[in-house]
C-alpha cells in the first residue's frame, strides 16, 4: 500500500528535475545548431546575389554592344548613300548592292525623305502604301541629333512579329540631313535576344528584357511580350524598384507564395532593363539539405542525450527517493528514528553526486556545443569563399581554411593577427573604408586587388556588422570571393570592344573617344590638329572581281601599311568597309599633314600580295585642318567633303580641305 501510493503522486521533485533536464538538452542543441547554420546562410545569400549581379552586368554590357554594332551598320549604310533623285534610282540600286549584308539582318530597308515619306522601300509594305513617318521616334531623332537611333520594340501590323526599328540621317553634300534611313528588326527570328533565352540562372530561373516604362521585350512566357504596364501581371512590387532606376539584387516573395532573388541592370544605349529570377529554394538547395541533415542529426542527438539524462537523473536521485520513502515511513506508519539517521549520511554523499551530475550536464552541453561548431566550420571550410570574424581590435577571432589554402596561415595563427599582418598594408588601406562603414553599423561591400601566391587576385566580398542589442557593433563577419577571372573576361571584353579584328586597328567606338579627347586636347592647349578621311579606290570591284577573302586580305594589308606611314602620336582607325581615319596630334602645320597623306597615297602604290596574286591598289585621302571651336562632326564632314574631291580629281591622291 505504502509503495503503491508513492506511485500515484504526482510531480514528484525527481520526476520533475529529469524531465526538465531532457528538454533542456535537447532545445539547446537545436538552438545552437539553428543559430550557427543562420550565419552561414546570411552570408550565401549575399555571395549568390552578387554572382547574379555580376553575370547580369556581363549580359548587359554584351548585349549593348551589340546594339551599338547595329546602329553604326546602318549609319554606315546611310553615310555612302547616293545624293537622292526624283525617282531614287540610285538609292535604290545602292540599298540592292548592298543586300548581302543587310538581307539575313534586316526584315526591310526603307529610305524616307526629309518630311517622312517613304522614297525606296526594298520589299513591299502592306498593301503597297507609302509610309509615312512623320512624327514617329525613329524618324525625328536621326533627324534632330544627326545619330543613329534604335527605336522602342513595338508590334507590326504589316509583318505581325515583334520588331524594333534601327535608323540613321541621310545627308546631302553640304552634310544637312536630306532624310532617314531605316531598317526593322525581327527581335525574335533574328537572333538579336538569343543570348537572353541561352542564359538562365539554375534549373528553373530565366533572364527577362523590358523597356524603361515596364513593356516586357523578351520573356519565356511568349503571351507577355509587348504588354505594357497596366496590362502586365509581372509588374508588381519586385519589379517597381527596377523601373524606378534600381540596379542591383534584392530577395521578395512573388504572388505564386514562393521566395526569388531578383537581379536588374539597364542597358546604357537603350534604358531597357535586362532582369533575372532565380527561385531561392533553388539557389540555397544544398545548404537547405545541409540544413536538413544538421536538424535530424542534432535533434536525434539531443533526443538520445534527453532521455539518457532522464534515466540517469532517476537513478541517481534513487537515494533520495528512498530517504523520502523512509522519512514517510517515520511519519505515517511510526517507524523507527533510527530509520532517518541511517539514511541521513548517504543522503550528504548524494548531494555531493547530485553536483556531480549537474558538472557532467554541463560538460554533455559544451560537447553539444562543439559537436554544432564542428559541423559550421565543416561547412564554412569547405567553401570556396574567406569566411572570418573581426573583434573591435579589427584582429581575427574566427576565420575559415581557405585562409590556410590561399595564405599559407592556419586558423588558429590566424586569430589575434590584423589584416596588414596578413595581407599586406595595401590590402588594408584597400578594405579600410569598408571596414569603418561596418563598425559604423551599415553592411558594406570592398574589392580588393593583391597578390596570393605570387599571382595578382581580385576579391570582393562583404562586411556585416555583429550588432549587439544595445546598438553597438561587437565585430565585422567578412565574406570574401575570387573574382580574378569575371573580371579578366570583363577587361578582355572592353579591349575586343575598341578594337577592328580584321585588322588590328581602332574601331569606331575608340576612334569617337580619342577624336573628342583629342579636341578637348587641342582646344586646351591651342595645337593643332588634323584629321584623315580614306579609302580603297575600287574596292567593290576587288570584292566582286576576287572575292571577300580577298577583299579581307586587302583591307589587313592596307591597314598594316597604314600604320607604318603615321606617327606613334597619331591614330588610325577603321570605320567600317574600306573606309579608315587617322587623326594627326601636334602637327606643325598643313604642310605636315600635307606630306603625310602623300606618304600614305604613295605606300599603297605598291602592288598587294593576295591569295589571287599581286593587286595593283590605290588609296585617296581627304584632309581637314581643325580651327578653334569646331565640334568633331564638322571635322569629319570637312575630310569626308576632301575624300570626295581627291576622287572626283581621279583618285589615287590626296586632297586638303577645312572644317567648315
Amino acid at each position: 500500500m505504502f509503495k503503491r501510493g508513492l506511485r500515484l503522486v504526482p510531480a514528484t521533485l525527481k520526476l520533475r528535475m529529469a524531465c526538465v533536464a531532457a528538454v533542456l538538452v535537447f532545445v539547446a542543441t537545436l538552438l545552437v545548431t539553428l543559430s550557427t547554420l543562420a550565419v552561414a546562410e546570411r552570408g550565401m545569400k549575399s555571395v549568390i546575389g552578387d554572382q547574379q549581379y555580376a553575370m547580369l552586368s556581363n549580359a548587359a554590357s554584351f548585349m549593348d554592344d551589340r546594339i551599338v554594332t547595329r546602329i553604326t551598320q546602318v549609319e554606315a549604310l546611310a553615310s555612302r548613300m547616293p545624293p537622292s533623285t526624283g525617282a531614287n534610282d540610285r538609292a535604290r540600286l545602292y540599298l540592292e548592292a548592298q543586300a548581302p549584308t543587310w538581307e539575313h539582318e534586316y526584315l526591310n530597308l526603307i529610305l524616307l525623305d526629309a518630311a517622312g515619306r517613304q522614297t525606296v522601300s526594298m520589299r513591299p509594305v502592306g498593301d503597297n502604301k507609302r509610309l509615312d513617318a512623320s512624327g514617329r521616334d525613329y524618324f525625328e531623332r536621326p533627324m534632330a541629333t544627326l545619330r543613329g537611333y534604335m527605336s522602342q520594340p513595338f508590334f507590326s501590323r504589316i509583318s505581325e512579329r515583334e520588331v524594333v526599328i534601327v535608323s540613321a540621317p541621310v545627308r546631302d553634300r553640304a552634310g544637312k540631313p536630306s532624310g532617314v534611313l531605316t531598317a526593322s528588326m525581327d527581335l525574335q527570328s533574328s537572333g538579336f535576344l538569343r543570348q537572353i533565352s541561352a542564359l538562365r540562372p539554375g534549373g528553373s530561373g530565366y533572364l527577362f528584357l523590358m523597356t524603361d516604362n515596364g513593356t516586357m521585350i523578351d520573356h519565356p512566357d511568349r503571351r507577355r511580350l509587348l504588354q505594357t504596364a497596366e496590362q502586365a501581371p509581372y509588374v508588381n512590387a519586385k519589379t517597381d524598384p527596377a523601373l524606378n532606376g534600381f540596379e542591383g539584387w534584392l530577395e521578395g516573395r512573388d504572388r505564386d507564395g514562393r521566395t526569388y532573388i531578383y537581379a536588374y541592370k539597364r542597358l546604357r544605349t537603350t534604358g531597357w532593363i535586362l532582369g533575372a529570377r532565380y527561385p531561392t529554394e533553388e539557389a540555397f538547395a544544398p545548404l537547405a539539405q545541409m540544413r536538413r541533415n544538421a536538424i535530424y542529426g542534432a535533434s536525434g542527438l539531443a533526443l538520445a542525450s534527453g532521455v539518457l539524462a532522464w534515466a540517469l537523473v532517476f537513478r541517481l536521485l534513487a537515494p533520495l527517493q528512498r530517504l523520502r520513502d523512509r522519512i514517510r515511513a517515520i511519519r505515517h506508519d511510526g517507524a523507527d528514528i533510527a530509520v532517518r539517521h541511517d539514511t541521513r549520511r548517504d543522503e550528504i554523499g548524494e548531494l555531493g553526486n547530485a553536483f556531480y551530475q549537474l558538472m557532467a550536464e554541463r560538460e554533455n552541453a559544451e560537447g553539444l556545443r562543439a559537436a554544432s561548431e564542428k559541423r559550421l566550420r565543416l561547412i564554412t571550410d569547405n567553401l570556396p569563399v574567406l569566411i572570418a570574424y573581426l573583434d573591435r581590435d579589427r584582429r581575427f577571432r574566427f576565420g575559415n581554411a581557405t585562409f590556410e589554402r590561399w595564405f599559407g596561415v592556419t586558423p588558429e595563427r590566424l586569430v589575434g593577427m590584423s589584416i596588414a599582418q596578413l595581407m599586406g598594408e595595401d590590402a588594408a588601406r584597400q578594405g579600410a573604408e569598408g571596414l569603418d562603414g561596418a563598425f559604423a553599423g551599415h553592411a558594406t561591400t570592398c574589392q580588393m586587388r593583391l597578390l596570393i601566391g605570387g599571382a595578382p587576385r581580385v576579391l570582393e566580398g562583404v562586411y556585416i556588422p555583429d550588432l549587439q542589442p544595445d546598438g553597438s557593433v561587437a565585430g565585422v563577419y567578412a565574406l570574401k570571393h575570387d573574382m580574378t577571372h569575371v573580371k579578366e573576361v570583363e577587361e578582355q571584353l572592353s579591349r575586343l570592344a575598341r578594337i577592328d579584328t580584321l585588322t588590328g586597328l581602332a574601331n569606331r567606338r575608340s576612334f569617337n573617344e580619342t577624336l573628342q579627347q583629342a579636341l578637348a586636347r587641342a582646344s586646351r592647349h591651342g595645337r593643332a590638329l588634323a584629321l584623315a578621311y580614306l579609302d580603297v579606290d575600287h574596292f567593290k570591284r576587288i570584292n566582286d572581281s576576287h572575292g571577300h577573302g580577298v577583299g579581307d586580305e586587302v583591307l589587313k594589308e592596307f591597314g598594316e601599311r597604314l600604320r607604318a606611314c603615321v606617327r606613334a602620336s597619331d591614330l588610325p582607325a577603321r570605320l567600317s568597309g574600306d573606309e579608315f581615319v587617322v587623326i594627326l596630334e601636334e602637327i606643325g602645320s598643313g604642310a605636315e599633314a600635307e606630306r603625310i597623306a602623300a606618304k600614305i597615297v604613295a605606300a599603297m602604290r605598291a602592288p598587294f600580295t593576295t591569295g589571287a596574286g599581286m593587286l595593283a591598289v590605290s588609296a585617296s585621302v581627304g584632309v581637314a585642318l581643325w580651327r578653334p571651336g569646331q565640334g568633331e562632326d564638322a571635322l569629319l564632314a570637312a575630310a569626308d567633303g576632301a575624300l570626295y574631291v581627291a576622287k572626283a580629281n581621279g583618285r589615287d591622291r590626296y586632297a586638303v580641305g577645312e572644317a567648315a
